[in-house]
């Protein structure tokens, strides 16, 4: 693919909870110049539930997913992705593993039906039972490359995140070294501007410091082996936001979870798009658009963002958080320098 072109994630245009349908999200993405959306399974198993009549989970999941598929291409939309697939990485058991993968099939047909190209999956995370899962990268490369290989068979690229408060492999790095052992030409990296900065530079609750004293220099010592190391044609997706300074008591926060990692924290209520310094974005995310820009890599983008403002049950939700992130998207183009390439 050589020209950007630009999606946002469902699960950024307002929370199905606070009654922010599908349809809504995707309407919100055409009116502000979208190309396409990722869809978060929870926003697809949100409009299942509409699909009351049919007697199991999967036909109501096969059902919503033709459904939302028809209505999006009715808007000229593309669905790119599917997520997030997970608990699934490093699972040591087989027995554990098979049945996952029994899941990922399910996922994988899916994507068929919503003509999506990428099943995104992340490292394993908090809230999983830890003693199942392993470190040890030959195992996790074989269920890896199990689940590629499944991906194949429904034509799938598999696209591998890993999130700043992954119980074991949190770095863009840890997944590159499960990919050089993988060596699939579907299975690639997801990754996201985000995870990348507050990982190696970020101080999530810190306001008057929320950039570490040496993060500047982690960050850009990251980015040059990123430059070195990172194929473009192995990046299958880039993610694209931002954080502002998440509160340590988590208070009036929808998701109260005072055990949960800080990056956790920040993640699910303070994410905001590039660019929005104005709102109190804090993280030196450009930097890492512009290196992977700087890569070559022009295939997908996509804004997503999470905030306590989505659980906010307005119907003004989809709208203005799809105008911020296309607002952003134009700002970030120019910084990167992407105004030779056709967007």
């Amino acid at each position: 693919m050589n020209n950007i072109r630009v999606a946002i994630a469902t699960n950024s245009l307002g929370k199905s909870a606070a009654g922010h349908t599908i349809y809504r999200k995707l309407q919100a993405a055409k009116k502000y110049g979208f190309n396409g959306c990722e869809v978060a399974f929870e926003c697809l198993d949100a409009h299942a539930a509409t699909f009351s009549s049919l007697p199991s989970r999967n036909d109501r999941l096969q059902a919503a997913a033709k459904d939302i598929y028809k209505f999006a291409k009715s808007l000229g939309l593309e669905l790119i992705a599917l997520n997030p697939f997970g608990a699934y990485d490093g699972l040591k058991n087989p027995g554990d593993a098979d049945l996952r993968l029994q899941e990922a099939e399910l996922w994988c047909q899916l994507c068929q039906a919503m003509h999506i190209q990428i099943l995104q999956i992340c490292t394993a995370l908090y809230g999983v039972d830890e003693s199942k899962f392993t470190d040890d990268p030959a195992i996790i490369a074989s269920n890896m490359s199990r689940l590629g290989h499944l991906a194949q068979l429904h034509g799938l690229q598999v696209a591998y995140e890993a999130p700043a408060w992954g119980i074991h492999d949190n770095t863009w790095q840890s997944v590159q070294k499960i990919l050089d052992l993988v060596k699939m030409p579907n299975v690639g990296h997801c990754l996201d501007t985000f995870h990348i900065t507050s990982k190696e530079a970020g101080d999530p609750f810190n306001r008057v410091s929320p950039v570490r004293g040496d993060g500047i220099q982690n960050l850009h010592n990251s980015l040059s082996d990123l430059k070195r190391t990172v194929d473009p044609r192995n990046i299958m997706y880039l993610q694209l936001s931002d954080a502002t300074v998440a509160d340590p008591s988590q208070r009036g926060y929808p998701r109260r979870d005072m055990a949960q990692p800080p990056f956790m924290t920040q993640s699910r209520n303070c994410r905001i798009f590039p660019c929005e310094e104005d709102r109190g974005g804090c993280l030196p995310v450009v930097d890492v658009a512009k290196a992977v820009f700087d890569l070559g890599y022009r295939g997908w983008v996509s804004m997503e963002v999470f905030h306590t403002d989505m659980w906010e049950d307005r119907s003004s939700v989809p709208n203005d958080w799809a105008r911020r992130g296309m607002e952003s998207w134009k700002t970030l183009a120019r910084r990167c320098d992407l105004h030779h390439t056709k967007l």
